[in-house]
């Protein structure tokens, strides 16, 4: 299959969005629960028919990432807000899913989980405390031994929150996921260097303005082949 710009954008948003609700959720306790739910669904999509159904088919579901990505790329000053942290999270996930191709048998380990989690689902429903903490347990037992270790930084308090903690845990996965899908479309971090400028086109052609409504922005597949 050829894959486009666009679904190197969308993939990388992905990466994006997950990196910035981690932030969120790491100094705020909180985070855009469509964005949320989007994240966490695209753990449970085996076999989607594009490379936007990974994350329900419905663009409104990444303008969270969108947001991000555009905030963190952009070479415009009075655009660009860019985040460190966010950035970090971005980099650390890419080189983590590389070292974990490598590791022999945890992507199978995680998706043993995941289909533990899904499972779940049909008993106490698709966001669940049980079902995202079971998420958790596939990123703390499967991911968190394997560097580079992903030091996530915010208020003690929301840190030491077992259920945040447990988001977290869970939407790093969901980031992995999303980089797994970014390299399965073509995805690579020297193209992302040389094509940083057909990125944000891509991205920019993906953002949708806000509703009058809706006065929310961002705070700034485990199947092996």
């Amino acid at each position: 299959m050829n894959y486009t710009e666009q679904d190197r954008a969308i993939a990388l948003i992905g990466i994006y969005q997950a990196a910035q609700q981690v932030f969120d959720l790491a100094t705020t306790g909180k985070t855009d629960e469509k964005a949320y739910h989007a994240s966490l669904e695209s753990l449970f999509i085996q076999n989607p028919a594009d490379t936007l159904a990974v994350f329900g088919g419905d663009v409104d579901n990444i303008q969270w990432g969108v947001n991000t990505l555009l905030a963190q790329m952009s070479s415009d000053i009075a655009v660009s807000n860019r985040n460190i942290e966010i950035t970090k999270y971005v980099l650390s996930l890419m080189i983590l899913e590389k070292n974990i191709q490598q590791a022999d048998g945890v992507f199978n380990q995680i998706s043993k989980v995941i289909d533990s989690a899904q499972a779940q689902r049909a008993h106490f429903g698709e966001f669940h405390e049980n079902v995202i903490a079971t998420l958790a347990r596939a990123y703390s037992e499967n991911v968190s031994t394997i560097n580079p270790r992903i030091m996530v930084n915010g208020q003690h308090g929301h840190l030491q929150n077992p259920r945040i903690a447990n988001k977290i845990r869970a939407l790093l996965l969901a980031g992995i996921r999303a980089v797994v899908l970014w390299r399965q479309v073509g995805g690579t971090r020297w193209g992302l260097i040389w094509n940083r400028k057909k990125y944000l086109r891509a991205a920019q052609a993906l953002y949708r303005a806000p509703q009058a409504d809706d006065h929310s922005e961002p705070t700034s597949l485990f199947k092996k082949d």
